[in-house]
């Protein structure tokens, strides 16, 4: 009879200690829309910004009535004609996601010249944190 209660007792705590265990799902994140400023669309200030920045590599964002610029800069590079793709640029509920990537330039005979390239991804404000990957 006593191995019959213990018995119970120790099902009783495994099965009501079941019920503990919380499974995380990895949220999936989704693509938030954005456009590419050209010089001419970039605000004034944000211009400012990035010519004191541009010698070195920079990211940081720029809140401007409902929209946000998220400016991101590979500092000073030898020759020109380089060029930057947006890899990512998403959202879950906490955060917005920005990776970046500069491309290669095929300009070898003007290794003399340095350029500063960067871009600026214009977006409807988000109330999140910017995650730069």
């Amino acid at each position: 009879m006593k191995q019959m209660l213990i018995l119970l007792c120790c099902i009783s705590i495994l099965v009501l200690s079941g019920g503990c265990v919380e499974k995380e799902e990895k949220e999936k994140r989704q693509n938030r829309d954005f456009t590419i400023c050209t010089v001419e669309q970039t605000p004034d200030e944000v211009k400012k910004i990035i010519e004191n920045k541009k010698k070195n590599p920079f990211q940081f964002t720029y809140s401007l009535q409902e929209y946000m610029y998220i400016v991101v800069g590979y500092g000073e590079q030898k020759g020109g004609g380089y060029s930057i793709e947006v890899v990512e640029f998403t959202e879950d509920r906490e955060h917005v996601y920005v990776n970046t990537n500069l491309l290669g330039s095929d300009d070898t005979a003007g290794e003399e010249l340095h350029s500063y390239p960067y871009i600026v991804i214009k977006c409807v404000k988000p109330e999140k944190n910017i995650i730069f990957l």
